[in-house]
């Protein structure tokens, strides 16, 4: 289900994202002729919920809303209402996937790969002196790098299909016998 899609850098709202509560609520309450909020407050919901979102793929959680915040709302300390984290929710929940999950879940844990790696002091050393991060284990881990950006990339194919079937497979029609489980 597309609710949301991205035309000329400009979120455009489908019309049955405004059937759906919490997108309505947002639309609603913003009482001006532009809906500039609601706009504003939509494209954040996107930005900050959306697997296809490059803020997602790139930015860590904790500084995914602020950076978010920054660009859409134009304050990097504004912090999303209750009905803005309702509409984050139920766009998560409707999206929401098996591999999906796993691609959430592999994003999150290379990032704290990184973390780790961007830590990592070679010369640090314990209480009887010996080297705390051994070169060896460091060496290792970075040649297991290619193998998690292909696994990754595995994963985010794999989303990538499954939502398309998702999409040719909207309204009435039914899958086939002859089409892939």
């Amino acid at each position: 289900m597309n609710l949301f899609d991205l035309k000329a850098r400009v979120v455009v709202i489908s019309p049955e994202a405004l059937l759906i509560p919490e997108f309505k609520d947002l639309w609603d309450r913003d009482k001006s002729k532009d809906k500039l909020k609601a706009h504003r407050e939509i494209s954040y919901v996107y930005f900050i919920a959306d697997y296809k979102s490059p803020y997602r793929s790139s930015l860590t959680e904790d500084k995914l809303h602020g950076v978010v915040a920054k660009d859409f709302m134009k304050d990097a300390k504004y912090k999303p209402d209750p009905k803005v984290l309702a509409a984050i929710d139920k766009y998560k929940e409707l999206q929401k996937t098996p591999s999906m999950l796993l691609l959430d879940a592999s994003v999150q844990t290379v990032h704290k790969l990184i973390n780790y790696l961007q830590d990592i002091d070679l010369t640090e050393r314990d209480k009887s002196d010996r080297p705390i991060y051994k070169p060896s284990d460091v060496t290792t881990s970075l040649k297991n790098i290619g193998g998690i950006v292909e696994s990754l990339s595995k994963v985010r194919e794999s989303v990538e299909k499954e939502v398309s079937e998702q999409a040719s497979l909207r309204g009435q029609r039914k899958k086939g016998n002859r089409e892939d489980p």
